[in-house]
């Protein structure tokens, strides 16, 4: 794959301060240790993909912050709590929007939406377009798409986030119940496609509301977002990297979607779990990527499916 650094470019492939990746990293004499915070602080790549589309991923620094909710917090719900202090301590790279349609098929081959495909738009509730987000993905079928990124990747490596870095990437820096505030009735419709603003009721195109401070975009609403860990209770301790439970019966899932009833399904903090086979015309999935120039320490843990990258 080829990595393409645009900086805080709005137009990535169209951009002319776009340079390769690799031709700057082959220039590069400083420790590896400073790639982080220094070259990469605040830039967006373009990666591109087997089958020849593309994908644009934002960098995140590493940083701590509170996961969950406080509990005076709105419709809080027990399984947000209690909130606890965790620490991001390597920056990685998040797709700045949902896998789209384009994006999976082009890796993949194949259209798996289109097995549910009706032709009754109030009961399929989606189309079939490249930019809208790839749907009827089970967590299962997310790994396959990481497999398959991995075994092409020339040393990057290609993951579904975790909880903890989903919720620290959907904060942005903030404190609030949404990143943009703690009033949805304000700002919600403008960042996300809810039940209320999308007509007909259906997923749309990727990157069509406003980002959230960090530039990713539908990290609230259109579909729902796996997550790689387990689901399972919170524990009042700092951690660092926490990649949840050993075991479990279902997995995370976050972000709400445009079916999802009721506002408070739309915080940062709501969680909840679904069985990992189970697929929806609601639920996809956005890709977290470490590059290979990372100098974060990382180990191969097996999994059931294959294997993944593990915390380091």
């Amino acid at each position: 794959m080829t990595f393409f650094l645009i900086g805080s470019c709005n137009f990535p492939r169209a951009c002319a301060c776009k340079t390769r990746f690799s031709e700057l990293m082959r220039g590069a004499v400083i420790p590896t240790v400073l790639l982080a915070s220094t070259v990469f602080a605040k830039q967006e790549i373009t990666v591109d993909l087997p089958g020849g589309a593309n994908m644009d991923f934002v960098w995140i620094e590493p940083g701590t912050y509170k996961m969950g909710s406080a509990s005076s917090e709105w419709e809080r719900q027990e399984n947000e709590g209690p909130q606890h202090e965790v620490s991001i301590s390597h920056g990685f790279y998040l797709g700045k929007t949902e896998v789209t349609q384009g994006q999976w098929k082009s890796v993949m081959g194949t259209s798996p939406w289109m097995d549910n495909f009706t032709g009754n738009g109030f009961r399929d509730q989606f189309i079939d377009d490249p930019i809208n987000p790839a749907i009827w993905m089970s967590w299962s079928d997310a790994q396959s798409f990481m497999e398959v990124l991995n075994s092409k990747s020339g040393g990057a490596v290609y993951r579904l986030p975790t909880e903890a870095e989903w919720e620290y990437s959907a904060r942005a820096g903030t404190t609030t119940m949404w990143p943009f505030g703690d009033e949805y009735f304000v700002n919600l419709r403008e960042h996300a496609w809810i039940w209320s603003n999308t007509a007909p009721l259906r997923s749309q195109p990727v990157a069509t509301k406003l980002p959230n401070p960090w530039g990713l975009y539908d990290m609230h609403g259109n579909v729902e977002e796996w997550c790689q860990d387990w689901f399972g209770a919170y524990t009042i301790d700092h951690q660092v990297d926490p990649w949840g439970p050993q075991e479990g019966t279902n997995r995370v899932v976050r972000g709400g979607s445009f079916r999802t009833k009721g506002f408070d399904k739309f915080r940062v903090a709501y969680r909840y779990g679904v069985y990992d086979g189970r697929a929806s015309n609601n639920i996809g999935f956005r890709v977290l990527m470490l590059a290979p120039e990372s100098s974060v320490p990382t180990v191969l843990k097996s999994q059931s499916w294959g294997l993944i990258k593990a915390e380091p």
